[in-house]
């Protein structure tokens, strides 16, 4: 039977990673209910209508992330709610990282920065406790920042985290050579130029960024959503009542 079950999931494996795939690429903007409706619906079907094997009912929780590492995110003060789950991946997904084996760094021109809608802060709380050793000295910034052009140049050439709070609608000019991948090849195996404020400088591939606004319903230019992976934290009443009751469980285990 377990033979017989791993050749099924074999066989659908090619759908499961389409939605999956699906899912991390258009999801983020949207709330807990219309991305069940994505996944569920549109995206299965699609998945049918073009004759793509495909599990009925897919758990992309269970599929993209092991229970180790939402415990270690929960550690860091992501809710334990689905939709904070499903946004704790999305911004990884969204995020450079490196292959644990071969240490293989992310294409930098294959990278949609996070740019996440936190009302409430609780991304914001999640990675300040994530991304701690790899800011920079000043912590983190926001878009008004007098000296917001020094912290992400520093940020870019070291590898470091660059966190901007603050932002409204659009984002200033300074970045867009990295959100328009005006990043080119440098000498040497991995070494990639970008220039900022007409200064050229080395970019390095474990420079990380991730941009915030509080305001519950931006409108943000195409151009920006499309440059950026854009995800909603705001916290739903389902969410909230998850939240809680996660509290109340933990606290009330012996």
């Amino acid at each position: 039977e377990s033979c017989r079950q791993f050749a099924e999931d074999k066989k659908k494996l090619l759908g499961d990673m389409a939605l999956a795939c699906a899912f991390v690429s258009y999801c983020g903007p949207f709330n807990f209910t219309f991305r069940n409706k994505l996944i569920k619906e549109d995206f299965y079907q699609g998945c049918i209508d073009l004759g793509i094997p495909i599990n009925k009912n897919i758990d992309v929780t269970q599929l993209l992330v092991d229970e180790a590492t939402i415990a270690t995110w929960n550690s860091q003060t992501l809710p334990k709610d689905q939709l904070s789950v499903q946004n704790g991946i999305l911004v990884v997904e969204a995020s450079p990282k490196r292959d644990p084996k071969t240490r293989e760094a992310t294409d930098p021109l294959l990278v949609r920065f996070p740019l996440l809608i936190d009302p409430q802060g609780q991304a914001l709380s999640w990675l300040k406790n994530r991304e701690a050793e790899n800011f920079p000295y000043q912590g983190t910034t926001t878009i008004g920042h007098r000296k917001l052009g020094e912290i992400a140049k520093f940020c870019i050439e070291n590898g470091k985290t660059l966190l901007v709070e603050g932002i409204v609608d659009n984002l200033v000019p300074l970045f867009d050579p990295i959100l328009q991948k005006k990043i080119s090849k440098g000498r040497g195996r991995n070494k990639w130029i970008v220039k900022i404020d007409g200064e050229e400088m080395e970019y390095s591939l474990d420079f990380k960024m991730f941009l915030l606004t509080k305001v519950a319903n931006p409108l943000f230019s195409p151009e920006l959503s499309a440059q950026t992976t854009v995800i909603d934290f705001s916290v739903t009443r389902e969410g909230l009542e998850d939240q809680l009751l996660s509290f109340v469980i933990q606290n009330e285990q012996p």
